[in-house]
């Protein structure tokens, strides 16, 4: 029942305001990990996003690296023209992957052997800021964004011999756990208004 007014609310909302903007992260196009993603104007101060992401590699320094997010968004327009915002998101994931040694090395997590891999799921809670550009075309636009936040994980991490390797040795538990405070989302988003 709660679905469905949701749906009624954000389809007469819809209706109402008639802006839907259709968007392709660039940033992240280069990589092969497509980043899509739809807004919808719910007022003139207020919007709702929808994005996901997801990447496909099957072998990236001897292991996988496949995962997805997708994020629900509303966001808070500062200024008449719909250019500057603040929005609060939550977001879910899934992944197979094991760190390639280069963000390894950026972030400073230990870097695990060739052939092993963590395989989980990720819960985001954050903020994101950001600005639009319009650009000659009035249908197109650019939107500049950065997000971040708290990334709650709860995964299973195999060697590459594929046995399970757990963090506390006496103490085997289903899930490993890890939670951070970081950026984990951002780019450059091509806009098209329908």
């Amino acid at each position: 029942m709660l679905k469905k007014k949701i749906l009624i609310f954000i389809f007469f909302t819809y209706c109402v305001n008639a802006q839907t903007e259709l968007k392709f992260n660039l940033a992240s196009a280069p990589f092969l990990v497509p980043n899509i993603g739809i807004e919808v104007k719910l007022s003139e101060k207020i919007g709702y996003q929808l994005d996901t992401s997801a990447s496909f590699y099957n072998d990236i320094e001897g292991s996988p690296f496949h995962m997805t997010q997708i994020f629900n968004e509303f966001r808070y327009y500062i200024d008449k023209k719909r250019s500057f915002f603040i929005g609060t998101h939550v977001g879910y994931g899934m992944y197979n992957i094991r760190l390639p040694k280069w963000i390894a090395n950026f972030s400073g997590s230990e870097f695990k052997e060739e052939g092993s891999y963590q395989y989980g799921r990720n819960a985001y809670y954050g903020i994101t800021i950001g600005k639009k550009i319009p650009l000659k075309n009035e249908r197109f636009g650019l939107e500049i964004f950065l997000g971040g936040g708290s990334s709650q994980s709860n995964y299973k991490f195999y060697n590459k011999n594929e046995q399970r390797i757990f963090a506390i040795t006496n103490y085997k538990r289903k899930f490993n756990k890890s939670g951070e405070e970081l950026p984990y989302r951002g780019g450059l988003m091509l806009i098209y208004k329908l």
